[in-house]
C-alpha cells in the first residue's frame, strides 16, 4: 500500500465545499468490507475546504493543515516523520511560497509533531502548544519508548505486507519504517487554558481541550467561523482507550471539549484525521452525536460499576443505542465500546475488579499448569484446542492455546492452531487496531516478524534540543536490578559542551540522580552531552563510543564499562 500511494502523482488542489454539503450515505455495518470503504477518507490529495485553508490528507496517518495569511503561512500539525513532512511541504509549495511564520501542535502524539523542523527549514519559527505537551512527549519518547514502539507496530500493522493493511482507521498508514527520522521542535509559545494571537494577519485563538490527550487544543478562527479540532473528533468511534497503551483519557473531559466545539457554531471544521466538514448544521449534528456517544459509554459504565459489575461483564454487554451506532462518525474503525468501558473502570477504580480471587492470583505459569491438569493433561488440552478449531471457535482456541504454550512452548500442533486462530480473527475484524494486532501476533508466532525496539530515529539536531536530564530518566527505567542488585556505585558525569553535571547513584537496584558531581563519586567520566545523547538514543555504537569518546577522570574505565552494562547490555 505504501509503495503504491507514494507512487501517485499529486493531483491539482481540490476545492470541496459543495461536496461536504452532500447527504451522507447510509452507514454500512462494521465489517472488513466497510473498512475497505473507509479508505476513501484517505485519498491522497490537498483539500481546500475554505479560502486560505488547505489540508494535506493521505500522506501519513495524520493530516497537516496550511493556513495562508498576508505575508506568511501557519502550519498546524507536521506529520509523523521528516520524510512525510518533506512530501507535504512540497505539495504546499505548489500552493504558495510564503514563508512559514508559525507552527501549531494540536497535541503531543508523534504523528503530529515528528516533522516540525522540516517546515521551519532552519529558521527561528515560533511553535505553539498547550503547556503539558512537552512532558507528555518526553515521557513517551524516552521512558516508554520501547514498549510504545513495540505495541504501536502491532496496532498499526507496520510489519505486515502492504496487501494486508487496508488502512489504519483514521489514516491510510503510518509512514514510519527503518529509514525514517523524526525532527521535532520544542514549543516556544505555551499556554494553560487559552492563547490569542495574530500571525501573518491570521487572528486565532488556541483553546485547551483535553480529550484524546491531556494537552489537546483546538484552533478557532473567530472571524471566519473555522475550527481546527485536533484529534478530539474524526470519522470513527473515538479512541477512548488505545491498545498501544496510554494514560487515562477522561471521557467526561473529552465530552466537555466537544461541547466547547459545539458552542462555537463553526461553519467549517477541520480535524487532524479524516476529512473536513462544511456547514454549521452538519457539524452540529456530527459533534452532538459524538459527545453523546462518549457520555453514554461513560455514564452507563459508571451505572454498571455501581451495580457491582466487573470489567469483563460490562465489556460484554455495553452497546451504543441504535441512533448512535448508525452514525457514520461512530463506526468502530479506531476505538470501540468494550475497550472504552474497560478503560473507564481501570481509570477510576484501578486494576482490581472486586473479585477476591483477583487479589492474590496464581502466577500465569502456575495457572496454566493447573488448567492443563484440569483438562486431563497436555494431550487432552491439545485435543480440546483442535476440536474448538474445527468448530470455528477461534477466541476459545486463542485462550486455551495460551495455557498450553506457557507450559509446553514447543508444542507444534498447538502453536499452529493458535496462529490459525489469530489469522481467522484478524480476517474477520473491522477495527484496524485489533485486526493488525491479531495479524502481527500470528506472524511473530510463526517466526515471520521480529519487532525492532526502534522504528524511527531522532535526528542529532532533535537530540540536541532535548533536555539532558531526561536522558538520565531513560537510563533509570533501563537499569537491570539483578545485575546491580548487590552493589552501590556512584558515577559522576561531566559534559564538555554544557555546564550541567550529574552523579548517577545505583543503590542495590534503585536509582538516584543528583544534579552535581558528589565528592564521594566512585567514578567520574567526561564526554560531550551530544555524544552521550546519541549513544543512549542508539545513533552511536555504545561499546565503541565508551571506548573512544569517554574520558575517565576518576576511577577505572573497566568499572565504568561494567556500570554502563547495567543499562545498555551491548556497552562492551
Amino acid at each position: 500500500m505504501k509503495q503504491l500511494i507514494k507512487g501517485l502523482v499529486l493531483p491539482a488542489v481540490l476545492c470541496l465545499p459543495a461536496c461536504h454539503h452532500a447527504p451522507e450515505a447510509a452507514p454500512i455495518a462494521a465489517t472488513p468490507a466497510a473498512l475497505h470503504a473507509q479508505s476513501a477518507e484517505f485519498k491522497r490529495e490537498i483539500l481546500n475546504p475554505a479560502d486560505g485553508v488547505y489540508v494535506a490528507i493521505g500522506y501519513g496517518i495524520a493530516n497537516s493543515i496550511l493556513l495562508v495569511g498576508d505575508d506568511g503561512v501557519i502550519v498546524v500539525d507536521t506529520t509523523e516523520t521528516a520524510e512525510s513532512a518533506r512530501e507535504v511541504l512540497a505539495a504546499f509549495r505548489k500552493i504558495t511560497d510564503k514563508p512559514v511564520k508559525a507552527i501549531v501542535y494540536t497535541h503531543s502524539h508523534p504523528d503530529h509533531i515528528g516533522g516540525a523542523a522540516v517546515f521551519a527549514a532552519g529558521r527561528d519559527v515560533p511553535v505553539y502548544a498547550q503547556r503539558e505537551l512537552v512532558a507528555n512527549m518526553q515521557r513517551t519518547s524516552i521512558e516508554l519508548q520501547t514498549a510504545i514502539t513495540r505495541r504501536s507496530q502491532r496496532m498499526y500493522g507496520m510489519p505486515l505486507p502492504a496487501d494486508q493493511v487496508i488502512n489504519v482507521g483514521i489514516g491510510p498508514f503510518v509512514d514510519m519504517h527503518a529509514d525514517s527520522t523524526v525532527d521535532t521542535l520544542p514549543p516556544t509559545r505555551v499556554f494553560d487554558e487559552q492563547l490569542e494571537d495574530t500571525v501573518a494577519g491570521i487572528h486565532f485563538r488556541l483553546v485547551h481541550a483535553p480529550g484524546e490527550t491531556g494537552d489537546q487544543l483546538f484552533m478557532w478562527l473567530p472571524e471566519r467561523h473555522i475550527v481546527l479540532s485536533g484529534d478530539n473528533f474524526y470519522r470513527a468511534f473515538p479512541n477512548l482507550y488505545t491498545i498501544r497503551g496510554t494514560s487515562y483519557r477522561d471521557p467526561r473531559a473529552w465530552a466537555d471539549s466537544i461541547d466547547k466545539l459545539r458552542a462555537l457554531h463553526a461553519e467549517v471544521l477541520v480535524p487532524s484525521h479524516t476529512r473536513p466538514l462544511v456547514g454549521a448544521d452538519r457539524i452540529e449534528a456530527a459533534l452532538t452525536d459524538y459527545r453523546d456517544a462518549i457520555r453514554y459509554v461513560y455514564d452507563q459504565t459508571i451505572r454498571l460499576i455501581n451495580q457491582g459489575r466487573t470489567p469483563d461483564e460490562i465489556a460484554a454487554t455495553l452497546r451504543l443505542p441504535a441512533h448512535l451506532a448508525s452514525s457514520p462518525y461512530l463506526q468502530t474503525f479506531y476505538g470501540n465500546v468494550p475497550w472504552s468501558a474497560r478503560e473507564i473502570y481501570s481509570g477510576l477504580l484501578g486494576w482490581y475488579d472486586g473479585d477476591p480471587a483477583s487479589l492474590q492470583p496464581l502466577a500465569p505459569d502456575d495457572t496454566a499448569r493447573h488448567m492443563i491438569a484440569l483438562a486431563g493433561g497436555i494431550d487432552a488440552l491439545a485435543k480440546q484446542i483442535t476440536d474448538a478449531e474445527s468448530r470455528g471457535e477461534h477466541q476459545w482456541v486463542l485462550q486455551l492455546s495460551g495455557y498450553a504454550l506457557r507450559v509446553v512452548p514447543d508444542r507444534d500442533d498447538v502453536r499452529k492452531a493458535r496462529i490459525a486462530a489469530l489469522r481467522a480473527l484478524g480476517a474477520a475484524e473491522s477495527n484496524p487496531n485489533a485486526r493488525h494486532w491479531y495479524q502481527v501476533s500470528a506472524g511473530e508466532l510463526a517466526g515471520e516478524y521480529k519487532l525492532p525496539a526502534r522504528v524511527v530515529k531522532p535526528t542529532p539536531a532533535m537530540l540536541a534540543r532535548m533536555p539532558l536530564a531526561r536522558f538520565f530518566d531513560g537510563m533509570a527505567v533501563n537499569l537491570d536490578p539483578q545485575a546491580s542488585g548487590d552493589e552501590t556505585l556512584k558515577v559522576g558525569f561531566e559534559f564538555t559542551d554544557v555546564p550541567e553535571r550529574y552523579t548517577y547513584i545505583v543503590r542495590q537496584g534503585a536509582s538516584e540522580v543528583v544534579p552535581a558531581i558528589t565528592d564521594d563519586a566512585d567514578i567520574v567520566v567526561r564526554v560531550s552531552a551530544q555524544t552521550f545523547k546519541e549513544m543512549l538514543a542508539q545513533l552511536r555504537n555504545p561499546a565503541l563510543t565508551i571506548a573512544s569518546d569517554f574520558t575517565v577522570v576518576k576511577g577505572s574505565k573497566l568499572g565504568f564499562v561494567r556500570f554502563m552494562r547495567w543499562f545498555v547490555p551491548d556497552a562492551s
